[in-house]
């Protein structure tokens, strides 16, 4: 993997702002192997210690737990297997950690049950919704109100930088439980014939892309995905039903990602395909290219809703584009009940807008990258955030770290 001298510097100047901050590690995934082969060096590396934290995490949350892991993999059971290559992977993982087939099988839908943890829906655009849904998983799965792993959280920011002409692209994944996460985020580097395909952060054990980008050929794209709960009070069991076995099932969605990434190359071709893809649950997927940028608001069918880097989106700004996990163009009012900000449930700003007031106090044009790094790291904007980027796919820039979370853990 190379990066331009620029990308290099960059990362020391930005990773030297903010106290403690440290590097992601980076393995190489070669796609030329079989899918049982790939991730050999990664889990059985013992220096990581990936795998002596993720059976620490399977110990302390699900090992004891049977009516938890009942209703978990009853659902992975009905779903039934991935496709093939997909499957080998996950395959491989089991074996070579040694976790239960049934956990690592599991949690590869960790993104789709992350939709079914807030119980109210945006009343403020559907008025006639129930307010308030007292059970807000379907009958039978409430014990998945027990799985650990967190939300709200996330922040994706694509901002056109005036002094350079080019799209910048800054993330923070914010994923709990923060303690085992941060230890399970790597770099993975995917390679065929010996040369990069595409990048993609990671998370050990899960065979998706959570936040990735191509950098070949003269159009590429980098893809950042967040958590969108479902905007109507029937969206749960709209999830639960595509994530079910049939004529009709549909990958994983961050499967889908993963594909895109692997075998299309070009930006506006990356953003028709998933615009329309079918995907298991709601989801942000936010797009960055060389001068351009999108979010796209999904749902499983389609598009809701559009963002466009160069429209003004709210707030009179043409110049950047951002999203945190709400709908907030339809003035979401779940906005104000996301306890993960650094303000916390219901007090002063939302995550979103601590962003956009350190976003609009800038020049129209001057959102670089010191800016955006110090939008990530303000106190209002970090939550669970294990995992933080910078990328610029024109400049060859994927400037990828971890925070600070001292006190928040």
């Amino acid at each position: 993997m190379t990066f331009s001298c620029l990308s290099i510097i960059l990362l020391v100047l930005l990773t030297t702002t903010v106290a403690a901050h440290r590097p992601v590690a980076t393995y190489i995934i070669n796609l030329d192997l079989q899918p049982s082969e790939r991730y050999t060096e990664l889990i059985s590396n013992t220096s990581n210690g990936f795998n002596t934290t993720v059976w620490a995490f399977y110990n302390k949350y699900f090992a004891n737990d049977k009516i938890l892991t009942d209703v978990l993999y009853s659902i992975s059971k009905k779903r039934g297997s991935e496709p093939t290559e997909m499957q080998a992977e996950i395959q491989a993982y089991s074996d070579l950690s040694r976790l239960p087939l049934q956990f690592v099988q599991s949690i590869q839908m960790l993104y789709e049950l992350q939709t079914l943890m807030v119980p109210i829906v945006n009343f403020t655009k559907y008025p006639n919704q129930p307010k308030w849904k007292t059970r807000s998983f379907p009958k039978g799965l409430e014990a998945l109100s027990r799985i650990p792993w967190r939300g709200p959280g996330c922040t994706g920011i694509i901002a056109m930088n005036h002094q350079d002409n080019s799209v910048y692209h800054a993330r923070n994944l914010d994923f709990a439980p923060v303690p085992f996460m941060k230890n399970l985020v790597y770099n993975a580097v995917f390679t065929k014939a010996g040369k990069e395909v595409f990048r993609s952060q990671m998370i050990a054990g899960y065979t998706q892309v959570i936040t990735g980008g191509v950098f070949s050929g003269s159009d590429g794209w980098a893809i950042e995905r967040n958590t969108r709960y479902a905007d109507h009070s029937g969206g749960n069991a709209e999830m639960i039903h595509n994530l079910y076995s049939g004529s009709t099932k549909r990958p994983l969605t961050g499967w889908t990602l993963r594909k895109a990434l692997e075998n299309i190359p070009t930006y506006d071709a990356a953003v028709a395909h998933l615009s329309t893809a079918p995907y298991v649950a709601t989801e942000y997927t936010i797009i960055s290219g060389i001068k351009k940028g999108t979010i796209l608001s999904r749902n499983p069918d389609g598009l809701a809703y559009k963002q466009t880097l160069g429209d003004k989106n709210f707030d009179e700004r043409d110049d950047y584009i951002i999203v945190t996990n709400f709908d907030f163009f339809w003035h979401d009012v779940r906005e104000w009940f996301d306890p993960t900000g650094g303000e916390g449930l219901g007090k002063g700003l939302s995550r979103r807008k601590a962003a956009q007031k350190i976003l609009n106090s800038t020049t129209f044009g001057d959102i670089g990258p010191d800016v955006l790094f110090q939008t990530l790291n303000h106190k209002d904007v970090l939550a669970d955030t294990v995992f933080q980027a910078i990328i610029n796919v024109e400049k060859g820039i994927w400037n990828i770290s971890q925070p600070n979370l001292s006190g928040r853990q």
